[in-house]
């Protein structure tokens, strides 16, 4: 029987339809031997219920979206004790966050093909593709970070036409002329990062992410306000917590990784340049650069927003900010369930079953609406408290709290 056909177990509906993947060759496989009775029962076990989708999605989502929460919570935790400076010193981090932030997600946007590719070698069960995958992977992400850095650097003079305030520009030019020793750091720790949970090893990067919160934190205290006999650096002090702080996430997540017997057969090539071929190269860079520019684009905005509230005064750009942060966090769920949805789909391409693809994007959606609403419940609940933690200037309170209810 090579077009094995029943009523849709996966609809419910009562048109035959034609089984492919390994589901299909299950059904065929039974079929043959017991009957097409028994064949329909087998289907019935190995395809997931919407509910079981949802568990499983949820499973593997929620350590990504900590992670990510974790990985944004460094700059809202620079935004909060900068914000004890006045307003300021926070109006000059929140334009320099917005432009740093458009290159950062472009970097981010790029190594998430990483993850895609390894999740669909390891549904192959393809070792040698994984390694190939990593490698491309970590030279990409390594070029890509010294990229950004220069970029910035390049950039810093022509901070200007942004058109703020001298003493926002000032404040804008130290954080910012700190904060890009950061980049490299960054994407070292994302690809190993992404190139891991490709393979489902979610936990390392969440404990990493939310271990370098109070690292950071305490890193800030320590320079931006002085404290152990070391001069108070005000904004410079926390670019360089950052600095240090992204700078042990991605050493220590490179440790991890290396000296984890399980993961060595990936590591076949030892990083050597030589290894790396044309085609898998552009393969990545085709994935991860649509990712990428479809980030920067949405990124773009919002910092353009931030340069356009900087030409109404320190207090209106301080309020956007401390906004912005809060909304980011948020959408910090949305990414967290896209990258799930990204394995999860690139693991089910790998078995060659598209029919599960499908349904795992729609169950994605679905969790992005309902946990989205929830957010923007919350706006509306707590719009005069959440802003509370970052500022105690009324005008600032006052505005924030009015942005929080637009960005519900």
């Amino acid at each position: 029987m090579i077009g094995l056909t029943w009523p849709c177990i996966t609809t419910k509906c009562n048109m035959p339809c034609r089984m492919v993947g390994p589901v299909g060759r299950l059904a065929r496989s039974t079929s043959r031997t017991f009957g097409t009775f028994a064949a329909f029962q087998a289907v019935k076990i190995v395809i997931p219920t919407n509910r079981t989708l949802l568990r499983d999605h949820w499973v593997l989502a929620w350590p990504i979206i900590m992670g990510q929460m974790s990985h944004m919570a460094q700059s809202v935790v620079d935004s909060v004790m900068v914000g004890r400076l006045g307003a300021v010193p926070l109006a000059g981090v929140s334009v320099a966050v917005g432009v740093f932030n458009v290159l950062l997600v472009f970097g981010i946007g790029l190594s998430l093909a990483v993850t895609t590719l390894s999740a669909h070698a390891r549904g192959q069960a393809d070792s040698e593709e994984g390694s190939r995958v990593f490698l491309h992977g970590f030279w990409v992400c390594l070029l890509a970070g010294l990229l950004m850095q220069g970029f910035l650097m390049l950039g810093l003079p022509w901070l200007s036409l942004l058109n703020q305030k001298p003493e926002v520009e000032a404040q804008m030019r130290i954080y910012l002329e700190a904060l890009g020793y950061s980049f490299l750091p960054i994407m070292l720790f994302q690809a190993f990062r992404q190139f891991i949970e490709g393979l489902e090893w979610m936990k390392p990067a969440l404990w990493i992410a939310i271990l370098s919160i109070p690292l950071n934190a305490g890193l800030n205290a320590l320079l931006i306000f002085g404290r152990w006999g070391l001069p108070a650096m005000g904004v410079e002090g926390a670019a360089w917590a950052t600095v240090i702080a992204r700078w042990i996430m991605a050493l220590a997540m490179i440790t991890y990784v290396l000296y984890q017997k399980e993961l060595r057969v990936y590591w076949r090539h030892r990083f050597r340049l030589r290894h790396v071929r044309i085609q898998p190269l552009l393969r990545l860079l085709i994935l991860g650069l649509s990712s990428a520019f479809q980030f920067i684009f949405e990124t773009s905005a919002f910092a353009g927003a931030a340069v356009v509230i900087g030409w109404l005064g320190a207090e209106a750009l301080a309020a956007h900010q401390v906004a912005i942060n809060i909304a980011s966090m948020s959408f910090m769920v949305a990414v967290g369930i896209s990258a799930s949805a990204s394995i999860r789909i690139g693991y089910a391409r790998g078995l060659g079953d598209l029919r599960l693809a499908r349904r795992i994007g729609w169950v994605a959606m679905g969790m992005t609406l309902a946990l989205m609403s929830l957010c923007a419940l919350a706006f509306v609940v707590w719009n005069r408290e959440l802003p509370a933690f970052y500022v105690n200037d009324p005008v600032v309170l006052r505005s924030a709290s009015i942005l929080l209810l637009i960005a519900a």
